[in-house]
């Protein structure tokens, strides 16, 4: 026997109402297949406490407070009543206006019609509507064209839920709380979806039970909702977004089935006209057959096959099989063939779309044999006014052959030997298994559900608002709050410019005022760069958000979620190139201190002119050790001056750039002090926190540093023979060291200047190299510098680019995990395309960096963080080395070339290492 499993897909491609049974089986085949708890409805069940705030610690107490935002609550109301209105207009186009009578107006409804190329080729509006047809009674193309269109209440449903699923995916993957936010979402929105169809039963349709009423919304709300989610979760999968996650979206579709829309979830199986394609009579067959799956199932196919068997030996299932197979390739014929022929008042027309509705009235049809004839004749009369259409004639074609063969026997007669071994069993058996798996799934789903408790019909707005903000209730909605506030913030960026090298300028553009031209240039700009990220109040608070904690003279401080500060970070950068090339253009031309690259050539002009004096000095005195040596001497002592000379000159040059650095630091929340001040006249508030203090550190500049760098720089370019060789980054760490004087030898220093005696001198000057060695020494031993006595070693940094600490960088991939995708990369410079080192210098073996990844419509934007290295910055001794990240620019030509050369390859090594993501 063929496999019934393998039918099952083929008839789902063949025919659309069996699509959602097929692929129903398949979900829950693979849910089986890795041992996911579904017989015993573990999967929908939410251990309470895996829910971030909840009422009772038991699933018999549990109560999980929410509400829907206004807008959104509205968006699906209006999707019911919306629906319901045209209906009503459909069933009554004599009576009185249904858009006077319902609470949601809607636009002129034109004639009943089953056309589908009123929709876009290929829309997806125009997918949806054929899955609804096919699964929905009483509606028709005319009514879902009105319903789907742009401005039409069910897109704006579809586009609200998209939205709203988007942000339930993205929020519970950035928590990583074990929380199935996106379920718990779902369930919301249901819950909202039963809520606002309890509405139409004040609503009387001539022609259309309350009963076929809400079955015809139940199930164009479910297929449509369904649609939306699938959407979201595909369109995630295929742009690789780091929200994605297939046990999430395994757990949100399977809980998305046709009996939690149903007020009355027997009149589904009414008809056959559902998702399942199945009856009740045909149901009730094929269950007194078919037994259940027990706890070890791990494949529906093979429980599939077996079932096949039973039925096949059973005359009465094969009878209700027959009759349903009938009905449904009759709604399949039929509904081809109205597509095309959009041809209201013939007989066939008539005939067609009145028993499309309901078994019952398809049966009545094929089994009048005068009825089906003249069906025929009726057909064939149309078909040939398209006598020159292949597609039309074929559709008419098909449906006369199908109807022909009941003008000689009767509908769902007796069965005979042949038919007994043809007749189809995947169609029904797909829609049996599917049907008691929703249920199964329902059951437990539908428990979750009503753990829900929706505030709004308890709560007036202000209530709402304090819960909220108090973190006691989830609000659901596409608004960029957060689902569920955090009761506390503990920890905090800290985010710190410093703008010294800026108003030392401006201060020297005289015929500026120095204030205006701050406030235009920088002030002004950056406030309205951090306004966008805003913490907001209220309802309104983001804890994310950011908010301006000080605003000195040359320096801002913003505080808030480490997402929105390097947010803001890239805008400021923006902001500060700008004011830049504003105030080059105001500078005095002159008075300026000498270039760096001029420094380097007058250093190294000076350079060769010693090592020629050297040279000089050998060839002239040749052997005449004493005068070469005095000679020698004064040379060395010179050339030693000129090199001090370099080095102060770097500095001096370092100083008169015009640099900006920020840096964001993360941890605990600053403490805010707040009184009422007398002197002042009014209120203080002074913001105190070491993170302040770290990110302030963080933007120092100091010139030693930089000078190190610029002589590697300088030595390396001479080696390379390649003057253009640069340092890639904003940002550099190095250690420095000094030579201090102890206490001890510091009195005996003051008695020599005192005393003046060559003997003295003597015996200083050895004790100072008896120490100097013993240093050197520890040194050796790997003792730490703070055990040596002459020798210092600091570290610090010179920054005038985007820093962040290593905390910081943690936090932010948290608080984005849900848009990005991370992952670092240890990178050997001797392994970096040679276009990168050939270009620039790297004064360390190795690189580390981060990079975030984002799918944007389409498109792919993606960040690198560097580590620049570990610096112990002054008054943090105690509490040890702070990790550095730079965060690159994308202007930056490192980042265009590891872009250009590198990043593919890392990226696709770091998916197959961890894993492609897939349902």
């Amino acid at each position: 026997m063929a496999n019934v499993h393998e039918d099952l897909i083929r008839a789902g491609q063949a025919l659309s109402i069996e699509n959602y049974a097929s692929s129903r089986l398949t979900l829950f085949d693979r849910l089986l297949k890795r041992r996911t708890d579904v017989i015993n409805g573990g999967l929908w069940i939410i251990p309470p406490a895996a829910i971030r705030f909840k009422l009772g610690q038991s699933l018999t107490e549990l109560k999980i407070p929410y509400h829907v935002g206004v807008e959104d609550d509205a968006c699906v109301e209006d999707a019911v009543m919306g629906l319901a209105a045209l209906l009503k207009k459909r069933l009554e186009p004599s009576g009185k206006d249904a858009a006077q009578t319902s609470p949601v107006k809607t636009p002129p409804l034109k004639d009943k019609t089953f056309r589908t190329d009123i929709f876009l080729g290929g829309a997806f509006e125009k997918k949806l509507a054929l899955e609804i047809l096919s699964s929905t009674p009483s509606l028709d193309t005319a009514i879902l064209a009105v319903w789907l269109a742009p401005d039409g209440h069910g897109k704006k449903f579809l586009s609200c839920v998209g939205a709203l699923m988007e942000k339930a995916v993205k929020e519970e993957a950035r928590l990583a709380s074990g929380e199935p936010t996106a379920y718990l979402a779902l369930l919301a929105i249901i819950n909202t979806v039963r809520k606002k169809k309890e509405k139409i039963k004040d609503i009387r349709i001539k022609g259309l039970t309350y009963e076929k009423l809400d079955l015809a919304i139940s199930l164009a709300l479910f297929t449509a909702l369904k649609a939306a989610v699938k959407e979201v979760f595909t369109k995630m999968l295929g742009s690789g977004a780091a929200s994605y996650n297939p046990a999430t979206e395994a757990t949100v579709l399977s809980a998305i089935v046709p009996k939690a829309f149903a007020s009355i979830p027997s009149s589904i199986l009414a008809t056959s006209l559902n998702p399942y394609g199945l009856n009740t009579e045909t149901f009730d067959a094929l269950n007194r057959v078919i037994g259940g799956l027990n706890k070890d199932t791990t494949d529906i196919s093979s429980v599939i096959d077996e079932c096949a068997v039973n039925v096949r030996q059973n005359d009465e299932a094969l009878l209700a099989l027959k009759q349903l197979n009938e009905t449904i390739r009759f709604r399949q014929e039929a509904l081809n063939f109205l597509g095309l022929f959009d041809m209201p008042g013939t007989y066939a027309y008539s005939a067609l779309s009145d028993a499309f509705n309901e078994d019952r009235l398809i049966k009545n049809l094929l089994g009048d044999a005068k009825a089906v004839s003249a069906v025929i004749v009726s057909v064939d009369e149309i078909k040939d006014k398209f006598a020159k259409d292949k597609i039309r004639s074929e559709a008419a074609d098909s449906l006369i052959g199908f109807l022909s063969s009941f003008k000689k026997k009767a509908f769902s007669g007796l069965l005979s030997k042949k038919e007994h071994a043809d007749i189809g069993l995947a169609p029904a058996l797909a829609g049996y298994w599917a049907y008691r798996l929703d249920n199964q799934a329902e059951e437990f789903a539908g428990r979750m559900r009503n753990c829900l408790t929706d505030r709004r019909e308890e709560f007036d707005q202000e209530t709402l608002i304090e819960e909220y903000t108090r973190g006691r209730l989830y609000r659901f909605s596409t608004d960029d709050r957060l689902m569920l506030k955090t009761i506390e913030v503990t920890e905090e960026g800290q985010f710190f410019i410093d703008m010294k090298d800026f108003t030392k300028k401006t201060l020297k553009v005289k015929e500026l005022a120095m204030a205006e031209f701050m406030k235009d240039n920088f002030y002004r700009p950056i406030l309205t760069a951090a306004k966008k990220y805003s913490a907001g109040v209220g309802v309104k608070t983001d804890e994310r958000g950011i908010w301006l904690t000080n605003l000195a003279g040359d320096a801002a401080i913003f505080s808030g979620g480490v997402a929105y500060l390097v947010a803001l970070a890239r805008d400021i950068q923006k902001i500060i190139t700008k004011y830049r090339e504003e105030l080059i253009k105001k500078l005095p031309p002159s008075g300026e201190p000498e270039a760096l690259v001029e420094v380097h050539k007058l250093f190294e002009f000076r350079k060769e002119s010693f090592k020629q004096k050297r040279r000089e000095i050998e060839t002239a005195f040749g052997k005449y050790e004493d005068v070469l040596k005095e000679k020698l001497i004064s040379l060395d002592a010179e050339e030693h001056k000129h090199e001090n000379a370099y080095r102060d000159s770097i500095e001096e040059a370092i100083k008169g750039e015009l640099a900006a650095g920020l840096y964001i630091s993360y941890g605990r929340k600053a403490e805010t002090l707040s009184f009422e001040s007398q002197e002042l006249g009014g209120k203080v508030k002074v913001a105190i926190g070491e993170k302040i203090n770290e990110a302030a550190r963080g933007t120092n500049r100091n010139v030693l540093v930089r000078a190190k760098l610029e002589v590697l720089l300088e030595n390396e370019r001479l080696r390379r023979k390649n003057s253009r060789l640069k340092y890639p980054f904003d940002i550099y760490i190095e250690r420095t060291y000094h030579i201090k004087m102890p206490s001890d030898l510091e009195n005996a220093f003051e008695k020599l200047v005192a005393s003046k005696k060559p003997a003295s001198a003597v015996a200083l000057a050895k004790l100072l190299a008896s120490e100097f060695l013993n240093d050197l020494n520890k040194v050796i031993q790997a003792e730490p510098f703070s055990s040596l006595k002459l020798i210092t070693a600091s570290t610090d940094i010179y920054n005038k680019g985007q820093a962040l600490s290593g905390d910081a960088l943690a936090a932010y991939i948290k608080e984005t995990k849900g848009d990005k995708l991370f992952f670092k990369k240890i990178a050997r410079v001797a392994e970096l395309d040679k276009t990168l080192q050939s270009t620039f210098f790297f004064p360390y073996d190795s690189l580390e960096l981060w990079f975030g990844v984002e799918s944007v419509k389409e498109a792919t934007r993606v960040e690198i963080f560097h580590k620049s290295g570990e610096v112990v910055f002054k008054g943090f001794e105690a509490q040890g080395p702070a990790i550095v990240y730079e965060m690159i620019n994308p202007d930056n030509d490192f980042y265009r070339s590891v872009m250009e050369r590198h990043f593919s390859a890392w990226l696709a090594a770091e998916k197959e290492r961890t894993g492609q993501n897939s349902l």
